[in-house]
């Protein structure tokens, strides 16, 4: 890639999108992160250089984004092919980090996804391969590139794979949409910060699903994972996922997965958030859980944590805000009960399987993360011969 042409300007570039051919319903990153330190620009037809190995990749789709890397179908073309890796031609998912994560013992990500090779858990058919990492040099920094596995996506797609024919890569995952992004003001036209154009996710439009398998499911994401014996003072997802038990000082766990688990499963079976919430606020979060799933455990009372959470404003002292009483009071039921709001978004549910699911469900979420069942019981449930024509998709 010829990084020059990339070099910055300086901080705080505003830019805009002209997006005429790209539908407003498909996802695009915020410009503002293409910044110093910020996600690294990458145009379809780049090509990026493992300085290590002189192996080339040639960027000619896009898979995907998050907060903190862009993620690229590439074509990489190995110049000193190895004895079992004849390959000298092959597609790769291609991880690039945001240029403040470029110090390997900061990338949290890269070093877990080296445990998990060092272990021998990279061989688990359910979690993605990092096959190698390296850095991109540019002019204003450096930033980590983890070259993945082909099958670096939520559902592994039968019959793509590294030795697959490049048209019919293409076909599958439907046409590369881009638009110019240009500077809302100043004396050009565009940031060399950002990518001359900005790219729509591939929409796999051409993908069969109704002779294809997408069963082969994987972990694609380690950006957040963590050892249960050296849990983070705080979990980074969306506050609709977010475990109750965090706001109080307890430390996260693996049954605070098990929160977030029914929190996505509930999406997934209803269409709709399981603890919702009108605005992203932790403290509104708690008092809408409260009238939707009754009283928090009294032991709680007074560990809220406000500094961390509860949106104090500036100047105000954190001692003067404490909790409503009504959060601890088991003498109001609950607004809505499990079972109606899977009745009233599940229909295609039977009455016994709605009734079997809000069991689980209830189970999955119960304020004390000890009282929680764990992965292993949730699948042997979910598993369960009243469920079979759920499994079978009829």
């Amino acid at each position: 890639m010829p990084e020059t042409a990339k070099s910055t300007t300086g901080p705080g570039v505003a830019l805009c999108q002209e997006l005429a051919l790209i539908r407003d319903d498909e996802h695009l990153e915020s410009p503002e992160h293409y910044r110093p330190g910020g996600y690294h620009p990458v145009d379809i037809g780049d090509t990026i250089t493992n300085a290590a190995s002189d192996d080339s990749y040639t960027v000619i789709h896009k898979l995907g984004y998050g907060g903190f890397s862009t993620v690229w179908l590439a074509k990489r073309q190995r110049k000193h092919p190895v004895a079992g890796q004849p390959l000298a031609v092959s597609f790769h998912a291609l991880k690039i980090l945001r240029a403040d994560l470029d110090d390997a013992r900061d990338n949290h990500e890269l070093r877990f996804l080296q445990r998990l090779g060092q272990v021998g858990k990279s061989s688990h058919p359910n979690i993605v391969v990092l096959e190698d990492s390296f850095a991109i040099s540019a002019p204003t920094a450096s930033t980590a590139a983890l070259y993945l596995t082909p099958s670096n996506v939520a559902c592994a797609v039968p019959g793509i794979g590294p030795t697959t024919d490049e048209r019919h890569l293409m076909q599958v995952l439907g046409p590369v949409k881009e638009e110019i992004l240009r500077l809302r003001k100043g004396p050009v036209s565009h940031s060399r910060h950002a990518p001359k154009k900005i790219v729509a996710i591939a929409s796999f439009s051409g993908l069969d699903l109704g002779s294809s398998s997408l069963a082969s499911v994987q972990i694609i994401d380690f950006g957040v994972a963590f050892l249960t014996n050296d849990p983070p003072p705080t979990l980074g997802c969306p506050i609709e996922f977010f475990p109750t038990e965090l706001l109080f000082q307890c430390p996260a766990s693996a049954k605070s997965n098990i929160w977030q688990l029914a929190a996505v499963m509930f999406c997934a079976y209803t269409g709709s958030y399981m603890f919702q919430v009108g605005f992203p606020i932790f403290f509104h979060l708690v008092g809408h859980l409260v009238q939707d799933y009754g009283p928090l455990p009294s032991h709680w009372k007074g560990k809220f944590d406000w500094d961390q959470y509860g949106g104090v404003p500036p100047g105000q002292p954190v001692e003067a805000w404490t909790e409503p009483s009504w959060w601890f009071d088991d003498t109001e039921p609950p607004a809505m009960s499990l079972d109606n709001r899977i009745a009233k978004k599940a229909s295609y549910l039977s009455a016994s399987q709605r009734v079997e699911l809000a069991r689980v469900f209830r189970d999955m979420v119960a304020w004390e993360p000890a009282s929680r069942i764990s992965a292993a019981e949730t699948q042997r449930r979910l598993e369960a011969p009243i469920f079979s024509s759920v499994l079978e998709g009829q």
